[in-house]
């Protein structure tokens, strides 16, 4: 695969090339890669902190939970 580095990718991918980070522009793509796969797409710790802000804004009287009855509102007679 060949990709075209322009502008800021291209410094950034330079930078880690000079600062010896990486020995080649692939190496620094590669670990700039996992380094993004790592801190933004751990689906479990996403969830995890989604779910500790929503018992923060429980605890906090900024949301409420329902109830399958009032969550279903006109549709809860379906519930039975």
């Amino acid at each position: 695969m060949n990709v075209i580095l322009r502008g800021k990718t291209k410094e950034i991918v330079q930078a880690i090339v000079q600062t010896g980070y990486a020995n080649s522009q692939s190496e620094a793509i590669r670990l700039a890669l996992i380094d993004f796969g790592n801190n933004y797409l751990n689906e479990t710790e996403m969830v995890n902190r989604k779910l500790d802000a929503i018992d923060r804004d429980i605890s906090n009287g900024k949301s409420r939970t329902l109830n399958a009855e009032q969550a279903l509102g006109r549709h809860a007679k379906h519930l039975k």
